[in-house]
């Protein structure tokens, strides 16, 4: 048995200041006499001194081990499909500064694991495919210090870009400030996105090599040669001239008449031009601008706005439609288009706001793209003929041409198509004219039930009509 006892309850020598603090006098009772002693130092023991702790993580310690001192960064975030395409020119970008790679890295579990950098394969259109660093650092030498570019996921799922740099010198933090306006400047020079056809979410168009040309009119073939191609060829010298370096045409018609595969046959014509299209899933708040920002860097360009009626008409006669001015300024706002075509298409021209169909600057052309005539009809059938294996005479093609009136081009495709079913009904491969005869009459019969109107349940009988043994 044993208890502690403050030392100035001991003997005289344990209570001279000049003692020292730590020492514990320890007085073991064994019998009537008991033994005491002092031990040096135990205070220590039960209260060691606390060491100095360093928060700073293993990530923290060799950024600032690299940059020489305290890490400060700048960055620039883009949507997740957008930023890979980024960072993609990320590795010419620092061959391009003659920057020295000391090493790469990632880091995981809050900075404290070191492993290798992430890396996906992005495709770059046309076939093309690379690795893009999506998560980690690389550690360089610039002429103006060390510093640190990293590509980081937010938590939203965007992409970031970041370079890190010591604190302290203006000089430096200027210079990271530059290295990141250099990079964005470089990565859209360079983008994959340029010369390119994609979508407004940047899914890519292949481009085949082959134009398909739609049967039009002499008349709107001349007026698509006018206002479009001719514009489009001459994009790159444009401001040479007096014309505006940006101009929009509108292309009209029921639908399929032809002007989605007119977009087509243009995209296909100038391969190196950029080509954006954004369906009407894609006319959203701060979408628009965002397209048009990105054809200013990428110019020569040409937007296509695709079926924009479908995205609530546009128009501020039915309601205060909630893009409408973002449109308006995208095409002829503060921003001048430089080298950007713009391409609407629409079904119900009627349903666009005056300042969109009848405002030169926005849209200077409306191009009518209407169901096509017999001339045109006659050698879109004799095409279809010729693909499906089917010989007709002279007399049969003319009457199959006054058969199909009012068709349009994609009913014209749909004769052939209902026309292979009638030939599987029958058990046969080969289709036969009489097949393609059906196939008219069936369509005639379909196209009469679209424009009918919708047959209602009739009302219930009143009270009084309901009597007899049956309602007994």
């Amino acid at each position: 048995m044993y208890k502690l006892e403050g030392s100035e309850n001991m003997d005289e020598e344990n209570n001279k200041k000049s003692k020292k603090k730590d020492e514990v006098t320890i007085h073991f009772e064994n019998g009537e006499q008991g033994t005491t002693g002092t031990i040096h130092g135990l205070s220590k023991a039960f209260n060691p001194p606390k060491k100095k702790s360093d928060r700073r993580s293993p990530e923290i310690k060799q950024m600032e081990k690299h940059v020489g001192g305290k890490v400060a960064s700048i960055s620039k975030y883009w949507n997740s499909r957008l930023g890979v395409l980024m960072l993609s020119t990320l590795p010419d970008f620092i061959d391009s500064k003659d920057f020295e790679v000391i090493s790469e890295v990632r880091w995981t579990r809050w900075g404290e694991v070191k492993e290798a950098p992430t890396y996906s394969l992005v495709e770059l259109g046309d076939g093309e495919t690379v690795q893009v660093m999506s998560e980690g650092q690389i550690l360089v030498k610039t002429e103006n210090g060390p510093m640190v570019f990293a590509a980081e996921v937010d938590g939203d799922g965007d992409l970031r870009m970041r370079i890190s740099f010591r604190t302290g010198s203006k000089d430096v933090v200027a210079s990271a400030k530059g290295y990141l306006d250099d990079f964005i400047e470089f990565a859209w020079a360079n983008s994959p996105l340029r010369g390119k056809a994609w979508k407004a979410d940047f899914s890519w168009i292949l481009r085949t090599g082959v134009i398909d040309e739609p049967y039009l009119t002499d008349r709107v073939k001349v007026k698509l040669d006018l206002h479009a191609h001719t514009f489009i060829r001459n994009l790159a010298d444009i401001t040479e001239t007096n014309l505006k370096s940006s101009r929009g045409i509108i292309l009209s018609g029921p639908p399929g008449c032809g002007k989605t595969m007119a977009i087509k046959a243009m995209i296909e014509s100038y391969p190196d031009t950029t080509f954006i299209v954004m369906t009407s899933e894609h006319l959203q708040r701060r979408c628009v601008r965002n397209i048009y920002d990105m054809a200013r860097r990428l110019a020569p360009a040409v937007v296509v706005l695709e079926d924009i009626d479908s995205a609530g008409g546009l128009s501020r006669k039915v309601a205060s439609h909630p893009i409408l001015g973002e449109v308006l300024q995208a095409l002829n706002g503060v921003s001048e288009n430089k080298g950007v075509f713009t391409i609407a298409t629409t079904n119900f021209v009627e349903d666009l706001d005056d300042a969109l169909r009848d405002r030169p600057g926005r849209f200077d052309v409306i191009v009518t793209i209407g169901l096509p005539d017999s001339d045109a009809r006659y050698p879109m059938l004799e095409k279809h003929c010729q693909v499906n294996g089917i010989s007709p005479t002279e007399k049969e093609l003319t009457r199959l041409v006054s058969a199909t009136k009012g068709f349009s081009g994609a009913w014209l495709e749909e004769v052939f198509s209902t026309a292979t079913l009638v030939a599987m009904h029958n058990d046969r491969k080969k289709l036969h004219w009489s097949d393609i005869l059906a196939a008219v009459e069936d369509i005639q019969e379909r196209r009469q039930v679209a424009y009918e109107k919708t047959p209602t349940l009739p009302a219930p009988p009143s009270r009084d009509s309901m009597s007899g043994d049956l309602y007994r």
